[in-house]
């Protein structure tokens, strides 16, 4: 048996707020149980999802996204050759190398070189250039062991080997769902609220956002943006925003905004960027928040169009205005989405998560000792 524990280093680019460190961070409170664990990421805000996690090591790479992309392209590729040499040098070959996107391909490289276990957690499909994804994808090819796809869009999008493809749907944390119980069903006495939440990119369809808003001036508008204060205010005296649209930087705690809102919206235009999931959509119908939604990609396993919200393409803007008036003026109409929403939600548990990621890490064996004194024990052998 062996009685040490098993080492994960895990990788991630960029510790910001957004999805898919989140999601990480997820699977690494559930493998921290039985593992020890390092973490390599980059936090050039000074605090993101991954930071502080009790219980596991930090190392900090240096990584950090500028609009200049050739600037971008030099630090990326910096952050590969140091990520490739430091691993090099710290990986054990009965590791296992956790890679969070495709991106981190020299942590990816230094697996293969050691003699570790690679593992990838994809949640991507929208990269560019082409000639850059297929390079990615041809290092995964050869380097991953095992790939996990956050929907079956995503598993779809790409050609690895089924026999190392299992799809696991993002689940929500316990301790978010026990703010989600204060949302009730009744509509409280307030301007009808619309809320959307995502990076400040334009693909995300932040524009569109603020348009809808000078349209609907009689409803509310909140977008909060995974971007700080300074950009957010760059953004907003650039942008002709209505007063009935409020604007906010990341927020580290958003349970307030849920509570406060009415609809949740995902805008991004499906041309230039595939929703593979939709972790705020999934919040927002834990609090019983109907949504809107692109009509392509994994976001559409989570919201059906016309039972837990309505698919619609942005690029038809005059669609999601009508459905935004029908949703805040039809009471019955909205309570049904808002209730189907709900127990959609219900089935993306942070059980069935944690379930499935020891699986894939773990081959476990639980076998039950009695001691001297007579006290039974389990114990797991991986």
């Amino acid at each position: 048996m062996n009685t040490l524990k098993k080492r994960i280093i895990a990788v991630h680019m960029l510790n910001d707020f957004s999805g898919s460190p989140m999601v990480l961070r997820q699977a690494l409170e559930v493998l921290k149980q039985n593992s020890e664990i390092h973490l390599y990421t980059a936090t050039p805000s000074g605090k993101g999802i991954l930071s502080s996690i009790e219980g596991i090591t930090t190392h900090a790479i240096f990584y950090k996204w500028y609009p200049n992309k050739l600037i971008t392209l030099a630090f990326y590729l910096w952050a590969q050759l140091a990520l490739f040499t430091r691993l090099l040098l710290f990986l054990r070959r009965e590791d296992t190398v956790y890679i969070n996107t495709l991106l981190p391909f020299g942590a990816a490289l230094a697996g293969l070189c050691a003699g570790a276990k690679v593992v990838y957690h994809v949640h991507e499909v929208s990269i560019n250039p082409p000639l850059f994804k297929a390079f990615l994808i041809k290092i995964a090819k050869i380097c991953a062991h095992e790939l996990l796809f956050v929907s079956n869009y995503v598993k779809n999008q790409y050609d690895f080997a089924e026999a190392k493809t299992t799809v696991i749907y993002n689940a929500l944390p316990n301790a978010f769902l026990k703010n989600a119980a204060l949302k009730t069903n009744e509509r409280p006495d307030r301007t009808f609220t619309v809320l959307m939440l995502c990076s400040a990119k334009a693909y995300k369809g932040i524009y569109e956002f603020v348009r809808i808003a000078k349209k609907l001036y009689f409803l509310e508008f909140r977008l909060v943006l995974n971007t700080s204060a300074e950009e957010t205010d760059a953004f907003k005296q650039a942008t002709d925003v209505p007063a009935n649209c409020q604007i906010f930087p990341v927020q580290e705690d958003t349970s307030s905004f849920y509570l406060n809102a009415d609809l949740i919206v995902n805008l991004s235009r499906p041309g230039q960027w595939v929703e593979t999931f939709g972790m705020t959509i999934l919040e927002g119908m834990v609090y019983g928040l109907p949504s809107i939604v692109p009509p392509i990609g994994g976001i559409t396993e989570v919201v059906e169009n016309e039972i837990e919200g309505l698919q619609i393409d942005v690029n038809n803007i005059h669609e999601v205005v009508w459905a935004i008036v029908k949703l805040s003026s039809n009471q019955s109409y909205y309570d049904k989405l808002s209730e189907a929403a709900r127990k959609k939600a219900d089935k993306f548990s942070q059980q069935a998560f944690s379930n499935q990621i020891d699986h894939c890490f773990y081959t476990v064996k639980k076998t039950t000792e009695v001691t001297a004194n007579g006290i039974l024990v389990q114990k797991m052998e991986f």
